[in-house]
């Protein structure tokens, strides 16, 4: 779901027509601290990189990430922004 705003607006919409009530969202942001090899290893275990590519594939875009990360972002730990939504509801009946 990476690219995306982080606001599942139609989850609310599937909740209400499963009937459940009473729905509320809220949502926040913050940022998670990675070290490299963290990041790497998340960004390796995503849809669009662990399950999509060869594993000599992964590996070269391990590589990649590892050289871009040292010459951009040299500094550790890095502040990635994460958004935390959340949907209440009260189960039917």
């Amino acid at each position: 779901m990476a690219g995306g705003t982080g606001i599942h607006a139609d989850w609310t919409f599937d909740a209400a027509e499963a009937g459940f009530t009473g729905l509320e969202t809220f949502s926040f942001d913050v940022e998670i601290p990675y070290s490299h090899e963290g990041w790497r290893g998340r960004v390796r275990s995503c849809n669009g990189v662990g399950a999509s590519l060869s594993e000599t594939a992964v590996a070269g875009f391990d590589v990649a990430l590892a050289r871009l990360l040292a010459e951009r972002f040299p500094g550790e730990p890095l502040a990635v922004p994460h958004r935390v939504w959340a949907l209440i509801a009260r189960a039917p009946g």
